[in-house]
Protein backbone atom coordinates (compact mmCIF):
# COMPACT_ATOMS: atom_id res chain seq x y z
CA UNK A 1 0.00 0.00 0.00
CA UNK A 2 1.30 3.43 -0.91
CA UNK A 3 0.72 6.17 1.65
CA UNK A 4 -0.44 9.45 0.25
CA UNK A 5 1.20 12.36 2.14
CA UNK A 6 -1.90 14.52 1.58
CA UNK A 7 -4.12 11.80 3.07
CA UNK A 8 -1.80 11.46 6.09
CA UNK A 9 -1.85 15.22 6.65
CA UNK A 10 -5.66 15.28 6.42
CA UNK A 11 -6.02 12.38 8.86
CA UNK A 12 -3.54 13.97 11.28
CA UNK A 13 -5.58 17.19 11.28
CA UNK A 14 -8.80 15.25 11.87
CA UNK A 15 -7.28 13.32 14.76
CA UNK A 16 -5.94 16.55 16.22
CA UNK A 17 -9.40 18.19 16.04
CA UNK A 18 -11.10 15.12 17.53
CA UNK A 19 -8.60 15.11 20.43
CA UNK A 20 -9.06 18.85 20.92
CA UNK A 21 -12.85 18.46 20.94
CA UNK A 22 -12.60 15.71 23.56
CA UNK A 23 -10.45 17.92 25.78
CA UNK A 24 -12.90 20.82 25.43
CA UNK A 25 -15.94 18.60 26.09
CA UNK A 26 -14.27 17.09 29.14
CA UNK A 27 -13.53 20.57 30.46
CA UNK A 28 -17.10 21.71 29.82
CA UNK A 29 -18.47 18.63 31.60
CA UNK A 30 -16.26 19.33 34.61
CA UNK A 31 -17.22 23.00 34.80
CA UNK A 32 -20.92 22.10 34.68
CA UNK A 33 -20.61 19.97 37.81
CA UNK A 34 -22.22 21.77 40.72
CA UNK A 35 -21.54 20.00 44.01
CA UNK A 36 -24.39 19.35 46.41
CA UNK A 37 -23.82 19.37 50.16
CA UNK A 38 -24.20 15.58 50.32
CA UNK A 39 -21.35 15.15 47.78
CA UNK A 40 -18.68 16.25 50.24
CA UNK A 41 -16.40 14.03 52.28
CA UNK A 42 -13.84 15.06 54.89
CA UNK A 43 -10.52 13.88 56.22
CA UNK A 44 -8.25 15.46 58.80
CA UNK A 45 -4.57 15.19 59.69
CA UNK A 46 -3.20 16.43 62.98
CA UNK A 47 0.15 18.17 62.64
CA UNK A 48 2.30 17.74 65.74
CA UNK A 49 5.41 19.42 67.03
CA UNK A 50 7.77 17.04 68.82
CA UNK A 51 10.65 17.65 71.20
CA UNK A 52 13.86 17.13 69.24
CA UNK A 53 15.34 15.20 72.17
CA UNK A 54 12.25 13.02 72.75
CA UNK A 55 10.20 12.01 69.69
CA UNK A 56 7.45 10.67 71.99
CA UNK A 57 6.92 14.13 73.51
CA UNK A 58 4.60 15.67 70.90
CA UNK A 59 1.88 18.27 71.12
CA UNK A 60 -0.83 19.10 68.60
CA UNK A 61 0.03 22.17 66.56
CA UNK A 62 -2.58 22.43 63.81
CA UNK A 63 -5.13 20.37 61.90
CA UNK A 64 -5.27 20.01 58.12
CA UNK A 65 -8.85 19.59 56.90
CA UNK A 66 -9.30 17.95 53.49
CA UNK A 67 -12.68 18.91 51.97
CA UNK A 68 -13.42 16.81 48.86
CA UNK A 69 -16.39 17.22 46.51
CA UNK A 70 -18.02 14.53 44.38
CA UNK A 71 -15.73 15.28 41.41
CA UNK A 72 -12.68 14.50 43.55
CA UNK A 73 -11.53 18.10 43.90
CA UNK A 74 -9.96 18.65 47.31
CA UNK A 75 -9.43 21.87 49.20
CA UNK A 76 -7.19 21.85 52.28
CA UNK A 77 -7.82 24.26 55.14
CA UNK A 78 -5.76 24.64 58.30
CA UNK A 79 -7.30 25.12 61.74
CA UNK A 80 -5.66 25.53 65.11
CA UNK A 81 -5.35 22.77 67.70
CA UNK A 82 -5.20 22.85 71.48
CA UNK A 83 -1.47 22.56 72.30
CA UNK A 84 -1.75 19.30 74.24
CA UNK A 85 0.04 15.99 73.91
CA UNK A 86 -1.67 13.64 71.50
CA UNK A 87 -1.11 10.48 73.56
CA UNK A 88 -3.14 11.43 76.63
CA UNK A 89 -5.56 13.86 74.99
CA UNK A 90 -7.98 12.83 72.24
CA UNK A 91 -10.47 14.35 69.81
CA UNK A 92 -8.16 16.47 67.65
CA UNK A 93 -9.56 16.69 64.14
CA UNK A 94 -12.82 14.83 64.80
CA UNK A 95 -15.50 15.95 62.35
CA UNK A 96 -19.10 16.83 63.15
CA UNK A 97 -21.68 17.74 60.54
CA UNK A 98 -24.32 19.86 62.28
CA UNK A 99 -26.64 22.59 61.05
CA UNK A 100 -25.39 25.33 63.35
CA UNK A 101 -27.05 28.26 61.54
CA UNK A 102 -30.39 26.46 61.14
CA UNK A 103 -30.71 26.89 57.37
CA UNK A 104 -31.45 23.21 56.71
CA UNK A 105 -27.92 22.25 55.59
CA UNK A 106 -25.23 20.59 57.72
CA UNK A 107 -22.19 22.75 58.38
CA UNK A 108 -18.67 21.50 59.08
CA UNK A 109 -17.22 21.41 62.60
CA UNK A 110 -13.60 20.38 63.21
CA UNK A 111 -12.59 19.53 66.79
CA UNK A 112 -9.65 21.60 68.03
CA UNK A 113 -9.26 19.25 71.00
CA UNK A 114 -10.15 19.34 74.70
CA UNK A 115 -9.34 22.23 76.99
CA UNK A 116 -8.95 20.15 80.17
CA UNK A 117 -9.66 16.73 81.67
CA UNK A 118 -13.38 17.53 81.90
CA UNK A 119 -13.55 17.69 78.10
CA UNK A 120 -14.54 21.22 77.16
CA UNK A 121 -13.94 20.44 73.48
CA UNK A 122 -13.85 23.37 71.10
CA UNK A 123 -14.60 23.35 67.37
CA UNK A 124 -13.75 25.46 64.36
CA UNK A 125 -16.86 25.83 62.20
CA UNK A 126 -17.36 26.44 58.48
CA UNK A 127 -20.84 27.28 57.18
CA UNK A 128 -22.29 25.66 54.06
CA UNK A 129 -23.52 28.28 51.56
CA UNK A 130 -26.27 26.79 49.40
CA UNK A 131 -26.36 29.56 46.74
CA UNK A 132 -22.64 29.06 45.95
CA UNK A 133 -22.68 25.28 46.66
CA UNK A 134 -19.58 25.40 48.84
CA UNK A 135 -18.34 25.99 52.36
CA UNK A 136 -17.63 29.63 53.11
CA UNK A 137 -13.91 30.39 53.25
CA UNK A 138 -13.81 32.03 56.66
CA UNK A 139 -14.39 30.33 59.97
CA UNK A 140 -17.47 31.21 62.01
CA UNK A 141 -16.21 33.99 64.22
CA UNK A 142 -16.34 33.11 67.91
CA UNK A 143 -17.60 29.54 67.45
CA UNK A 144 -14.27 28.11 68.62
CA UNK A 145 -14.82 29.86 71.97
CA UNK A 146 -17.89 27.72 72.73
CA UNK A 147 -17.03 24.68 74.84
CA UNK A 148 -18.83 21.38 74.11
CA UNK A 149 -21.44 23.03 71.88
CA UNK A 150 -24.91 21.48 71.88
CA UNK A 151 -27.19 22.39 68.98
CA UNK A 152 -30.91 22.97 69.67
CA UNK A 153 -32.67 23.33 66.28
CA UNK A 154 -36.20 23.82 67.68
CA UNK A 155 -35.08 26.80 69.75
CA UNK A 156 -32.46 27.86 67.17
CA UNK A 157 -29.86 28.06 69.89
CA UNK A 158 -26.41 26.75 70.61
CA UNK A 159 -25.51 26.03 74.23
CA UNK A 160 -21.94 25.70 75.43
CA UNK A 161 -20.91 24.11 78.71
CA UNK A 162 -17.54 24.73 80.33
CA UNK A 163 -16.51 22.85 83.48
CA UNK A 164 -13.51 23.05 85.76
CA UNK A 165 -13.73 21.05 88.99
CA UNK A 166 -16.96 22.22 90.66
CA UNK A 167 -17.42 25.32 88.49
CA UNK A 168 -19.80 25.18 85.56
CA UNK A 169 -20.54 27.91 83.02
CA UNK A 170 -23.48 27.59 80.63
CA UNK A 171 -23.52 29.98 77.68
CA UNK A 172 -26.38 30.35 75.19
CA UNK A 173 -25.86 31.71 71.66
CA UNK A 174 -28.23 32.77 68.87
CA UNK A 175 -27.76 34.00 65.31
CA UNK A 176 -28.52 37.67 64.80
CA UNK A 177 -27.90 39.44 61.50
CA UNK A 178 -25.66 36.59 60.34
CA UNK A 179 -23.47 36.63 63.45
CA UNK A 180 -23.32 34.33 66.45
CA UNK A 181 -24.21 36.32 69.58
CA UNK A 182 -24.01 35.39 73.29
CA UNK A 183 -27.53 35.94 74.70
CA UNK A 184 -27.22 34.38 78.16
CA UNK A 185 -24.51 33.16 80.52
CA UNK A 186 -24.87 31.41 83.88
CA UNK A 187 -22.27 30.38 86.44
CA UNK A 188 -23.26 27.36 88.55
CA UNK A 189 -21.74 24.83 90.89
CA UNK A 190 -21.63 21.31 89.48
CA UNK A 191 -22.40 19.84 92.91
CA UNK A 192 -25.71 21.80 93.00
CA UNK A 193 -26.81 20.06 89.80
CA UNK A 194 -25.80 16.62 91.07
CA UNK A 195 -28.07 16.85 94.15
Amino acid sequence: MIWNPKWIKTMSKRLFYVALAMVVLTGVAQTRYVPERSDYTFRTEVHMVCDENDEQDCIADSIFVHITDGAGRTEVRTVWAEPLDTINWQGFGNILEEDINFDGYPDLLVCNGPVNMFGNFTYTAFLWDQPSHCFLKGEVEGFDEINDPEIYPAEKRIVGIWRLDNDLDISTYEWRDGKLVLVNSEHLKYSDLAE
